[in-house]
């Protein structure tokens, strides 16, 4: 089992073709340019599926979402990515954010 490839496709699971699995073996980070170890599993209308390495994640925007449905709702502004490393991720994801406290 350990020559697996092992990609970790988003809503599927691990690859289990044999290594060197011709999908993966060169697939590059969207966000950095490493080697890609999984592929997005961030939804929208679909599951974003852009080949990532282990140290990026999809763009948390600032209004707490991944971009919307189609990931196009929130429009990356001018030198970003849809893909960020995560020490580079400066927002929280809605589900996240403290809701203000109720001012009645």
């Amino acid at each position: 089992m350990a020559d697996l490839c092992g990609f970790d496709k988003a809503w599927i699971g691990k690859c289990r073709n044999r290594r060197p699995c011709a999908e993966h073996a060169e697939a590059k980070c969207e966000s950095c340019g490493s080697l890609a170890t999984r592929s997005c599993d961030e939804t929208g209308q679909f599951a974003c599926g852009a080949p990532l390495c282990g140290d990026c994640d999809h763009r948390t925007f600032s209004d707490g979402t991944n971009g919307g449905v189609g990931f196009n709702a929130a429009p990356c502004t001018p030198g970003t990515k849809r893909h960020v490393r995560k020490s580079e991720q400066t927002e929280k994801p809605w589900y996240e954010r403290k809701e203000p406290s109720d001012a009645r």
